[in-house]
């Protein structure tokens, strides 16, 4: 292998790369298929994803998101300068998560070369099948009408112990929106084995040193762009975020008018907005 050069496959995974012709770095890089998404240049660089499919085993295919950057990279008080691929951070925090029993994608590879002067990056995970956007969700509840009270309070709260978990490690997701939470649709139907909940795109999370720093912004995040949810839908999943049952304590209740401020200030922003370009 070259020097400057990682390839860093999953455990369980090396053969069947090996066998698709997918076992070293350029094969992924001239990979050519189409993008699933507009992609990203910024950060002094670009960042794209494609799909992709491959052979399971005993030959049950299974597919795949591949992401490629070049110089698509964050800087922080440990590498200032030149700073660390995106998909890198990303790969470790998944590990991270995963490790800590926090659902996300299966990652297959993380890869990473020096070229011509730039930085470049390969990130594969597993596609979540049978999984489904929140928000995405919400817009067909609309439609068809919201699952049974019973159910939506259970999703509610598996979406809020898994943001405890994540926040309970210090890492703040730092774009927790509803397109961003995957909800399985096994589980929806009925089938109580599933996970519920898996967090995804989580290039941008970071470690906080303060607890009450990711809390703040995440649920923050999430409040303002959560559609269809109830004022007492909104009280349960912060009572399951807090782990405080039916009764808030002083300092919760200040969180939750924090909340609240700030979600009431961010409508008016945007009603101002939208008058002044109407």
């Amino acid at each position: 292998m070259p020097p400057d050069t990682i390839f860093d496959p999953e455990p369980g995974f090396a053969a069947l790369l090996d066998g698709a012709g997918l076992g070293d770095f350029d094969a992924w890089w001239r990979l050519n298929m189409p993008t699933v998404e507009p992609g990203n240049e910024r950060r002094g660089g670009w960042s794209a994803v494609v799909r992709h499919t491959l052979g399971g085993s005993g030959g049950s295919p299974f597919g795949v998101y591949v992401k490629r950057q070049q110089d698509h990279v964050y800087r922080s008080w440990r590498h200032p300068w030149r700073g660390r691929l995106t998909g890198e951070r990303e790969m470790r925090v998944m590990r991270q998560c995963r490790a800590l029993g926090i659902h996300t994608a299966q990652p297959v590879l993380y890869a990473q070369r020096r070229a011509g002067g730039h930085v470049q990056g390969v990130l594969v995970t597993r596609e979540l099948a049978g999984y489904r956007a929140l928000d995405e969700l919400v817009l067909d509840w609309q439609r068809t009408g919201p699952p049974p009270r019973g159910q939506r309070r259970r999703l509610l709260q598996a979406i809020a112990i898994q943001v405890r978990a994540l926040h309970a490690a210090h890492l703040e997701h730092n774009c927790l929106y509803p397109k961003h939470l995957m909800i399985s649709t096994a589980w929806l139907a009925g089938d109580e084995t599933a996970a519920v909940v898996a967090l995804i795109d989580l290039e941008k999370c970071k470690w906080r040193w303060r607890r009450q720093t990711c809390t703040l912004r995440d649920l923050d995040s999430l409040n303002r762009r959560s559609v269809g949810w109830s004022r007492t839908d909104r009280r349960r999943f912060l009572g399951w975020y807090l782990d405080a049952g039916r009764r808030l304590s002083r300092r919760d209740r200040r969180l939750w008018k924090t909340l609240a401020r700030r979600a009431a200030a961010g409508a008016r922003q945007s009603v101002d907005t939208a008058s002044s370009t109407a």
